[in-house]
């Protein structure tokens, strides 16, 4: 027998679906995949509703037996045909959840699994999860139990070297005395000396841990703080970084909150071109200063948004522990 780490936010661990009261819902605008066994059972289901809605809008890809069915969305609404007029499952409240299909079981659930270990995540496309993250002090808060079972999984090491990185990522985040800013330069100072290291081991550990501890003291003492501010920003430079950025999300492939994300970037972009006379650069510092003011209003208010938020992204992208890919460039991307 195999012992298996099981790692859940509290975040996970409270989420419940608010169904019809949800302010969005999750049965629109994506790919709904049907296994075999799921769509046998929609086509032949002794409810006539479900089987009419099966013939008529289950389009067969049979690619394999988890790939069988797809749902195919009205163009009208975007919205699953199963989706009733009080914004509820028809076959959940027909025929039980377990005629749910594997998507639609476990969205917005999220499972990280390694030979060792198993992270529980939620997305954040479900508004009831993005409440949680936004508005728990407590919202990362990690919990760990151990499970036992026949084997280990089949998936690749979690070594010690990984899960220490990534905690000391959290750590530097979450400390409450500190400012966003400061804590975010906290942790690029110690990614670029992690980044020095060929190979993680024992004793490169032990070297990083105490880097860890003096950046810790540093945002603790507020000398970090101060070290920030006398740091002058290069603000085209900055632009020229947000515009890029809003090219590169808008380059993305579509996805179900791709609406969502290319509103925002409208409205970015309406705000940096809205005013003649006045430079992009001084436009990029006028945000800038909104979100300041934002986010002190925030930590006064203790509700912990912005860093959360970021929390959830190092927690979620495994950071800096993502292959092949630079973790400055990573965490840009994830402060982006």
């Amino acid at each position: 027998m195999k012992e298996i780490t099981v790692t859940e936010p509290a975040f996970v661990t409270r989420f419940s679906c608010s169904g019809s009261a949800c302010r969005d819902h999750c049965c629109k605008g994506w790919k709904i995949t049907l296994d075999k066994t799921t769509v046998k059972k929609y086509l032949t289901s002794k409810d006539v509703t479900i089987r009419e809605i099966a013939k008529n809008s289950i389009i067969l890809l049979k690619k394999d037996p988890n790939n069988w069915g797809e749902i195919k969305l009205p163009s009208g609404t975007g919205s699953c045909p199963y989706l009733d007029d009080d914004r509820l499952c028809r076959v959940q409240k027909t025929l039980g959840a377990k005629a749910l299909s594997y998507t639609c079981t476990t969205f917005p659930r999220v499972f990280h699994t390694y030979k060792n270990e198993v992270r529980h995540s939620l997305s954040l496309a479900c508004p009831e999860v993005t409440a949680h993250i936004l508005n728990d002090a407590d919202a990362v808060a990690l919990n760990e139990k151990a499970i036992i079972q026949q084997k280990y999984n089949t998936a690749p090491l979690f070594s010690p070297q990984q899960k220490l990185l990534n905690l000391f990522c959290l750590s530097l985040i979450n400390h409450a005395a500190s400012n966003p800013d400061a804590a975010l330069y906290a942790l690029i100072k110690f990614v670029m000396y992690v980044q020095k290291f060929p190979r993680i081991d024992d004793a490169a550990l032990g070297e990083i841990e105490q880097v860890y501890g003096t950046l810790v003291s540093q945002l603790q003492s507020g000398s970090l703080t101060q070290e920030l501010a006398n740091i002058t920003p290069d603000k085209k430079f900055k632009t020229s970084l947000v515009l890029l950025m809003q090219d590169y999300f808008r380059a993305l492939p579509p996805s179900r909150g791709s609406y969502v994300l290319d509103h925002y970037i409208q409205c970015l972009l309406r705000v940096l071109t809205a005013e003649e006379g006045v430079s992009m650069e001084q436009k990029v510092s006028d945000i800038e200063s909104s979100l300041a003011r934002c986010l002190q209003a925030d930590e006064q208010q203790k509700n912990w948004a912005f860093r959360n938020l970021i929390l959830y992204k190092i927690w979620e992208n495994n950071f800096p522990n993502q292959p092949n890919v630079d973790p400055l460039r990573a965490l840009y991307i994830i402060v982006a």
